[in-house]
């Protein structure tokens, strides 16, 4: 899971990121980003993330691949 996480952040971003980096308030995730990768995540997992829920499920890449892991 981590590498398939991992692989989506590195596609949408072009840039490579540990699965424990804070993508937000780093800045390395800005709204337009995180629509992708909302979008990838559903299209890879079959599962879509709340608008709601966004901001903290995609705080970091491990954040991420513990609610994939939960919700699909």
């Amino acid at each position: 899971m981590e590498q398939k996480v991992l692989a989506i952040f590195e596609n949408v971003l072009s840039r490579k990121v540990a699965f424990n980096d804070e993508l937000i308030e780093s800045d390395i995730l800005d709204s337009i980003t995180a629509v992708d990768i909302v979008l990838e995540v559903q299209a890879e997992f079959g599962c879509a993330i709340p608008p709601t829920d966004v901001a903290s499920v995609l705080k970091t890449p491990a954040t991420l691949a513990a609610w994939i892991e939960e919700n699909a």
